[in-house]
């Protein structure tokens, strides 16, 4: 019985032994996630997204005999449509104004020009009165007058030519205001009606553009209402001005897809590469594309946001019109290259230090520095030329770095701390 309690004493001990020997190695082992170093296809792919759109299209435009900016009051929805059917409407509310206001202007002048007729017509009648009275007193001044020097003396003869001549000078200046006040009616006249032919022109163009306020199309087809650089479609409400598209029927014989890849990730972007493309709404649906136009500016999609796009567009197979339609959004992945049979480790498992680069390679239970050269990649992935071979395992995460970031230094060796085993990062 004695030994029976020596025994299972000895055990438990050597139990507490080893568990406190494990909690040791624990609280000095971390836990590191292993990459196991394998050997396939690298794919350097990005993302864009976008919508489709047609190669030909027929634009309708805010009509030219809108000369303002109109608010839309109406829109058929999306679809197909005949010829003549009306697409969208205007908010007539500002052009009746401006009619209204036009009507009042050429009132407003022709009051004015009847008022200036009649107010000249009673000053002319004023000055031909003034005027025959005048020609009277003329008349009469030269039948009397003091010429005779048998009967008159020296100053009355002077002072009959002086009157005389005084009446033949406010003859002249009548004479003369009558055809002042004529040039000066004709010159109100002429303003007057300069006024009215405005109100009449303002009058036609509000006329014009109230006859303009529903927009029809122009045949039969599709309609859509096009996207604009920020993503948005033409909706209730929003403000156009003349001349600009508001809509469009597209021609369905051919699609193509605009969408848009972040500056950068465009490293190495051009015509010709290859693209997958698949259609929201439509799983399953995918399309081999290829890249047949790309901007030459990145430009931002947001007002005020810094980060820039590079429109870019996609051909579609001829036959995309049949089970797609312009103004769906797609999703894009493009294939700027591709490296088979090659040895990849996820771009986590790189470090760098002194101007090497290096892996931490798992060796005897520990990890240890492997000084690699490195060829193509893509976002995640990069091409490992030399240092590592299929089947090595390496970390996603150098051990030796302290919460703070200070770096805890390997051991006589060069050997990092010793690592959980894993196969994490697959």
């Amino acid at each position: 019985m004695r030994r029976r309690r020596l025994t299972l004493a000895a055990a438990g001990a050597v139990g507490l032994a080893l568990a406190g020997l494990v909690a040791a190695r624990a609280a000095r082992e971390p836990d590191v996630v292993l990459h196991v170093v394998e050997r396939s296809t690298l794919r350097n792919e990005i993302l864009a997204s976008g919508w489709l759109d047609a190669v030909r299209k027929t634009p309708i435009s805010v009509p030219a005999d809108l000369n303002m900016s109109m608010r839309v009051s109406w829109l058929a929805p999306p679809g197909p449509v005949a010829k003549g059917d009306v697409v969208l409407s205007f908010d007539p509310a500002d052009l009746e104004k401006d009619a209204l206001d036009s009507r009042a202007d050429r009132s407003s002048a022709d009051s004015k020009r009847d008022k200036t007729r009649a107010e000249a017509e009673q000053k002319q009648r004023g000055l031909d009165l003034d005027l025959g009275v005048t020609r009277d007193e003329l008349e009469r001044a030269r039948d009397v007058a003091p010429d005779d020097e048998r009967i008159f003396s020296r100053n009355q003869i002077v002072e009959g030519q002086l009157d005389r001549d005084l009446i033949e000078r406010r003859l002249t200046a009548t004479g003369e205001r009558q055809e002042t006040s004529r040039e000066l009616t004709a010159a109100d006249l002429e303003l007057v009606a300069i006024e009215r032919r405005k109100a009449e022109m303002k009058l036609r163009l509000a006329e014009k553009g109230l006859g303009a306020l529903r927009v029809g199309a122009p045949h039969d087809g599709i309609l859509v209402f096009p996207a604009n650089w920020r993503g948005d479609s033409l909706s209730v409400g929003d403000t156009v001005w003349p001349g600009q598209t508001i809509a469009e029927i597209p021609d369905l014989s051919q699609l193509e897809a605009r969408v848009f890849v972040l500056e950068g990730d465009a490293s190495g972007l051009e015509v010709g590469r290859s693209a997958r493309l698949e259609v929201e709404g439509q799983p399953g649906l995918v399309y081999e594309a290829k890249v047949k136009r790309v901007d030459a500016l990145a430009k931002s999609r947001e007002r005020g946001s810094p980060v820039k796009y590079f429109e870019t567009w996609l051909d579609l197979p001829a036959d995309a019109g049949q089970r797609v339609k312009p103004g769906q959004r797609v999703r894009a992945r493009i294939l700027l290259a591709e490296i088979a049979d090659a040895v990849w480790v996820p771009r986590g498992a790189l470090f760098q230090k002194e101007g090497r680069r290096y892996v931490l390679k798992a060796d005897g239970g520990g990890l240890r520095e492997q000084d690699v050269t490195l060829g193509g990649g893509s976002l995640g992935r990069v091409q490992v030329l030399t240092g590592l071979a299929p089947g090595d395992r390496v970390a996603l995460a150098d051990p030796r770095r302290t919460a703070s970031g200070a770096a805890t230094p390997a051991g006589a060796n060069g050997a990092a701390a010793p690592a959980a085993t894993g196969n994490g990062g697959r």
